[in-house]
């Protein structure tokens, strides 16, 4: 995925589309260090997902204030679309409810004590391919049922 990224930086710059360029060469910054700074390593692609999200999460943010401030977003629109290109397809919800399902069913017992494990599981199984929050709103209804 890193070469991915670094292979559009390269095409970007010698292309002259600055603002693309200057994005991913951040975004290539980012995911480089974390590797570095531990150990000296290559990052992996969980790290890499999770810079990316980190990304898009910021990018959002500013989209989300400028319209309520009714200010052009158009350039983080673009951002945005970047960003979600190296993102894997999303579960859809159903497809996270019958996954959530899955795994509660495995479960000794049903009750919010065990919300962690079935974090984990669905972590563990499905790193990258859900929203965080939806997920845990899932979970604790399949437990509470």
């Amino acid at each position: 995925m890193i070469a991915q990224i670094r292979k559009d930086w390269l095409t970007a710059r010698k292309e002259k589309r600055s603002a693309e360029a200057a994005l991913l060469s951040t975004l290539v910054s980012e995911i480089t260090m974390v590797g570095k700074n531990d150990g000296n390593r290559e990052t992996t692609k969980e790290e890499t997902l999770k810079i990316i999200k980190k990304f898009l999460q910021n990018v959002e943010e500013i989209i989300k204030i400028k319209r309520e401030q009714e200010s052009d977003a158009a350039g983080e629109e673009q951002e945005k679309e970047w960003l979600v290109r190296y993102l894997p397809k999303q579960m859809s919800e159903d497809e996270l409810v019958k996954a959530i399902q899955a795994i509660v069913e495995e479960l000794p017992e049903k009750s919010m004590k065990v919300m962690g494990a079935v974090m984990g599981q669905l972590q563990k199984k499905y790193a990258g391919l859900y929203d965080g929050k939806s997920a845990a709103k899932l979970v604790k209804q399949a437990l509470m049922s």
